[in-house]
C-alpha cells in the first residue's frame, strides 16, 4: 500500500529528532523502513520547501505538489 507522503516526512522528522547527530540518507532508510530512493526524494523536498519561504506544500489524494505562495 502507498504510504501518505506526509506521512513519509514525519516519519522523516521523528527519525532525525530521535538522533543526536546528522543521519546519512541510509541510516534514515534503516530507522524508518523507506527505501533509500524515497527517502532521498522527499530530503530534497524538505530542502526546497526550507530555503524558500514563500513555497507551500499541498496534499493531494496520491501526492504532494510544492508551489509559490501568492504575496500578499
Amino acid at each position: 500500500m502507498r504510504k501518505d507522503p506526509l506521512e513519509i516526512i514525519e516519519e522523516i522528522f521523528r527519525a532525525l529528532e530521535k538522533g543526536n547527530s546528522p543521519c546519512s540518507i541510509n541510516e534514515l532508510s534503516r530507522e524508518t523502513g523507506i527505501h533509500n530512493v524515497t527517502i532521498r526524494k522527499y530530503v530534497r523536498i524538505i530542502e526546497t520547501v526550507r530555503r524558500e519561504p514563500q513555497m507551500e506544500i499541498i496534499k493531494t489524494k496520491h501526492s504532494i505538489i510544492l508551489r509559490m505562495r501568492d504575496k500578499d
